[in-house]
């Protein structure tokens, strides 16, 4: 049951992120589905003592203490971190390409030649990111936005 309601908490961390409250019936209908799952979880005394409820919302989740050490944090902590850095590469490689080629060239381009050269650059980005992190990213600015 402790592996279900951590795989429900994770499931709302990344739900309340991807698709705030209101905006989808289906997202919210998971929302209500596992908020309920988790409040089932008080009933078992050995989770219940790591289960509070929050006054503003109604919903039961755990506490402070134990998410910080919870399995299902690391692996949220890992899924960010790996997000962020495939995000950034993919950008990147987009953003250089049509540095390169120019917008109507890209946009010319087959969707295959397109992945092609993009697969490219991405995996070189990739190695530097991998590398040095944001050591060596640079953003050039005009002086009047500084």
């Amino acid at each position: 049951m402790r592996n279900l309601l951590e795989i429900c908490a994770l499931s709302l961390t990344v739900l309340g992120q991807a698709m705030p409250e209101g905006r989808n019936p289906r997202a919210d209908a998971w929302h209500k589905l596992l908020v309920d799952i988790i409040k089932a979880g008080r009933t078992v005394p050995s989770i219940a003592r790591d289960l509070e409820l929050n006054p503003d919302c109604g919903y039961w989740f755990f506490k402070r203490p134990y998410v910080e050490n919870a399995f299902y944090s690391d692996v949220l902590d890992e899924y960010r971190d790996a997000a962020f850095w495939e995000e950034l590469v993919t950008r990147l490689a987009g953003r250089a390409l049509m540095e390169y080629y120019g917008q109507d060239a890209v946009e010319n381009l087959s969707p295959e030649d397109r992945a092609a050269r993009t697969a490219s650059m991405e995996k070189t980005l990739w190695n530097e990111v991998s590398r040095y992190g944001v050591d060596r990213l640079m953003f050039m600015l005009a002086p009047e936005e500084s």
